[in-house]
């Protein structure tokens, strides 16, 4: 495990809130093969800025961070309307614990409202992983806006594509937005491996990759491929 605090949540696996009560860590959080996946994606393509939508009780978020501190270099951005809310700020805390502190910067409010702000600001990111509302609208609305914050090479990675609303998300995105390429081992053998010099063995399932390959969406106004 990339560091103790993981190391203990997953052992333990529960937390307790406040008022005494236990909760299961995974799920909310994610299951320690994927976001180990996330840790060598991070450490591989090593982006300057990162951004997550969704926080729960950090798990995703410690394995980027941590990604990042060994990276040396690199800010994470989480954004979450529920972490005290729903989770006790219980996310919050293990960030600390773990000494991530300086390598995040959380946002509690929706992430529809947050991300078109961080669009007008300009700010541009690297990688983002969505694992927030899955809802379809909110899952389509959250990728049109990463679409616009991601530079040319970002990777775009979306977390339980096994729940409709999100495969359907993802075959929207796939379809309809030619300045972005999935680079899923399922959809295109070897491009992943290719992408990353060999450093990753196949994504596991229920993660599907992105990444942005054009500065600029290029269709028409009526465009439209069904998926």
């Amino acid at each position: 495990m990339v560091n103790r605090v993981l190391e203990r949540l997953y052992r333990e696996r529960e937390v307790v809130h406040r008022n005494g009560r236990r909760y299961p860590v995974a799920p909310p959080g994610i299951n320690a093969r994927r976001g180990e996946y996330l840790f060598q994606l991070v450490r591989s393509h090593r982006p300057a800025l990162s951004l997550e939508t969704g926080f729960a009780y950090g798990l995703s978020a410690l394995f980027i961070a941590e990604a990042l501190r060994q990276n040396g270099s690199g800010r994470h951005i989480v954004i979450d309307p529920f972490e005290h809310t729903r989770f006790d700020g219980l996310g919050l805390r293990h960030v600390e614990e773990a000494g991530l502190t300086q390598q995040v910067t959380f946002y509690e409010e929706p992430s529809e409202l947050c991300l078109p702000r961080l669009v007008r600001d300009g700010l541009r990111i690297d990688f983002a992983f969505v694992d927030g509302h899955h809802l379809f609208d909110y899952v389509v609305t959250e990728c049109l806006f990463l679409g616009q914050l991601l530079r040319v090479g970002g990777i775009l990675v979306l977390d339980d594509t096994n729940l409709p609303g999100i495969a359907r998300a993802c075959d929207f995105f796939a379809a309809n937005r030619p300045d972005f390429e999935e680079v899923t081992e399922r959809s295109h053998p070897g491009v992943l491996r290719r992408l990353l010099h060999g450093a990753l063995p196949p994504p596991p399932p229920l993660l599907r990759l992105f990444r942005r390959v054009a500065d600029a969406d290029p269709r028409n106004w009526n465009h439209f491929v069904p998926f």
